[in-house]
Order: C-alpha cells, then sequence, then structure tokens
C-alpha cells in the first residue's frame, strides 16, 4: 500500500476514533454517566469486532471493511465477524471481490443521495465454506427476483435488503 493511502486510511480511522471519544466526553461532561457507559460498550463492542477481523489473516479484506465507508459515502457500516476460521488468508482477495460484486448490485438497487445503514456479516456454513452477508436497512426500494449472478443471491427480508454469497476456503 502507498504511503499517502496508508496516511489517508489513519487520517479516516483517527478522524472516527475522535468522533466517538467526543461524544463520550460530551456525556461525561453532563453527567450522564448512563449515556457513557452505553457508548462505551458500543465502542468496545466495535473494537472487539474489529480484533477478530485482524485475526482472519485476511489484510485485503479488512482494509476493504476499514476503508469502506471512505469509497461508499451513503452507507454507514457495521460489521460482525462469526467465524472460527482464523485463517481466510487464501481467500482473501476473493473476498474483496464477493463484497464489490455485491455493493455494484446493492448501489444499482438503492438510491445514490439517501444515506444507508449497512451491516455486513462474515460467518461459518461449515468447516470450509463461510457465508458473506450484506445487510441494507430500510431499504424501501422494490428488487426483482431475476439474478443473472447465480453466486450472490438479492432478496428482500421484510424492509431490509440482503445480499449473500458463499466463499469455499481451500
Amino acid at each position: 500500500m502507498e504511503e499517502e493511502k496508508v496516511i489517508q486510511l489513519l487520517r479516516h480511522y483517527r478522524h472516527n476514533l475522535m468522533n466517538h471519544l467526543q461524544i463520550i466526553h460530551g456525556y461525561a461532561s453532563m453527567g450522564k454517566t448512563d449515556k457513557v457507559m452505553q457508548k462505551l460498550n458500543h465502542f468496545m463492542a466495535y473494537l472487539e469486532e474489529e480484533r477478530k477481523l485482524v485475526n482472519l489473516h485476511v489484510p485485503a479484506f479488512a482494509l476493504y471493511l476499514l476503508q469502506f465507508e471512505s469509497l461508499h459515502t451513503n452507507f454507514r457500516l457495521t460489521y460482525h465477524i462469526d467465524s472460527e476460521n482464523n485463517d481466510l488468508q487464501p481467500v482473501d482477495e476473493l473476498l474483496v471481490k464477493r463484497c464489490d460484486q455485491m455493493m455494484e448490485k446493492i448501489e444499482m438497487l438503492t438510491d445514490e443521495m439517501a444515506l444507508y445503514e449497512l451491516n455486513v456479516r462474515l460467518y461459518d456454513l461449515s468447516f470450509k465454506e463461510i457465508q458473506l452477508e450484506f445487510t441494507v436497512k430500510d431499504c424501501l426500494q422494490e428488487i426483482q427476483s431475476k439474478n443473472e449472478n447465480q453466486e450472490i443471491a438479492i432478496y428482500k427480508e421484510g424492509n431490509d435488503l440482503k445480499c449473500t454469497v458463499s466463499v469455499i476456503c481451500e
């Protein structure tokens, strides 16, 4: 990764960290300890997910998620890692490719002027297979059931848009 890109990523990461700390500081200065604890717990859960992501040994995928909001400005990302597999290095680039494919489809189905909450979940289907699941919360767009790419499933679940793909780990 080029030095300028590293600095840009660190700048973005620091900006997010400062936002969290400023909110906590604001609640602390108002004496709202219940809100301070709530925000601290939320931030600690975020850092725990980040630890699980980094421990998967998928640097390209980790960077994709860590810089996601700077690439997709109308999405606010949360992610959850529910995999016991601690070495997905062989499928690192494939994970990024599948993420790009899913985001391409999601962006075609969403309004670029609207702000969306996107949840990404990576979990085990079996010992050698993982699932990537993208959920766009409260996406009111209608979708066609036609899927030209059989590897990626796109469907509605209530008001949410879901996009999933399985990846074989070998």
